[in-house]
């Protein structure tokens, strides 16, 4: 019976080929992805779009409303989404695992941030040069742990980047010393004019198209009535010049930077850093901290460059603007072909007594709450 079944079958296949002449049975392959591909890493990029995020936050929201209408809530009864507070954001570690290289694509250092706030602005300090070269090393041969700053700006009511914005910043040197400014109590011989000649630790960069902008500098150190930060203005529809420097546009956003607690303790471990004699001024009782800390995040996300800190950092942090803002900026002076100019009608050029520091009296925190005050009246 085997055989016979056997012979049957081969007889059936037969008649089948031979019915069908010439014909090949084609075979398909399944173009599906393999089935152990589970993850969804590879999606990480367009998770972190602040488009997608954006959305994402709006659907989630008027989901949310819907459920409480169905619920028989007052929607003006919902909890609103809360701005930071400085004690929560000086807690938190900023330091990321994130593998860096002085080489590498800068808009990776963002693909995670998050949703974009708008930054509180702050005041400018007395110790502006409105003018700076557009240049990415601002070191000028200053000593110090070399730093890597990536500043990114988006327009917070929309979500997206901000190309072709310039990016303006400031800061100390290793060891608490601001140059480009006479007169300022701390800050060198107030009669040693050869002071306006120096621009260490300040330039301008342009931002790309993804909206960052970048610069090589140096971790700046403290000095007294401050904690350690940078400062930074964003200008749009300025016009870059054949001297290599800005004109015209607006100030949509004043800012300053800061790091956290423990990076500074670190920092301070190391030459020239180590023989800064300033006294520290903890971030949390630093006064211009904590205005720009009630809202957003004013501290820079950072990596190591090789495993300790002497061998370089990579900071990055995200300005979220409001682009029709156009905020007051009064320099100390003004850089020129010949050097630094002093601006008399300037904070410093307005500045009579005595004081060091931020500090004199009440000047700094006068000023700041003016500001303040003027943005909350204009919002």
């Amino acid at each position: 019976m085997a055989i016979k079944s056997l012979v049957s079958s081969l007889l059936l296949a037969g008649s089948l080929v031979s019915a069908h002449p010439g014909h090949v049975e084609k075979v398909y392959q399944h173009n599906a992805l393999p089935l152990e591909r589970k993850s969804l890493n590879h999606c990480e990029e367009q998770f972190n779009d602040p488009e997608f995020i954006k959305r994402n936050v709006e659907f989630h929201a008027s989901e949310y409303a819907r459920l409480r209408r169905a619920a028989g809530y007052d929607l003006d009864e919902a909890p609103k989404l809360s701005p930071r507070d400085y004690i929560s954001v000086s807690r938190i570690n900023h330091k990321s695992n994130k593998a860096v290289s002085w080489n590498m694509d800068l808009k990776t250092l963002f693909s995670d941030y998050g949703a974009c706030m708008l930054m509180p602005s702050v005041d400018q300090g007395p110790l502006y040069v409105q003018g700076e070269e557009v240049r990415k090393d601002i070191t000028d041969g200053e000593k110090g742990i070399k730093m890597t700053l990536a500043v990114q700006v988006v327009d917070y009511k929309t979500c997206q980047v901000v190309p072709n914005a310039y990016v303006d910043i400031w800061s100390s040197n290793s060891t608490g010393i601001y140059t480009g400014v006479q007169g300022y109590p701390g800050m060198g011989d107030p009669k040693d004019a050869g002071i306006l000649k120096l621009r260490a630790m300040r330039g301008v960069q342009p931002t790309d198209t993804n909206g960052i902008a970048a610069f090589d500098s140096i971790l700046p150190g403290h000095y007294d009535g401050r904690a350690s930060h940078i400062h930074a203005i964003v200008y749009t529809g300025a016009t870059k010049l054949p001297n290599n420097t800005i004109t015209g546009g607006k100030a949509p956003h004043v800012g300053q930077i800061y790091f956290d607690q423990s990076l500074i303790t670190e920092i301070d471990r190391f030459p020239p850093y180590n023989t800064n004699k300033n006294r520290v001024v903890p971030n949390v009782n630093d006064f211009l901290f904590i205005q720009g800390a009630n809202g957003d995040d004013p501290i820079v996300r950072y990596a190591l460059v090789g495993k300790t800190l002497d061998e370089g950092v990579f900071a990055w942090i995200r300005f979220g603007i409001n682009q029709q803002k156009a905020l007051n900026v009064n320099p100390a002076a003004w850089w020129t072909a010949n050097g630094g100019v002093m601006n008399p009608k300037g904070p410093v050029g307005q500045m009579t007594g005595g004081g060091g520091g931020w500090g004199f009296p009440g000047w700094g925190k006068k000023r700041a709450a003016k500001q303040e005050e003027k943005q909350e009246e204009e919002n």
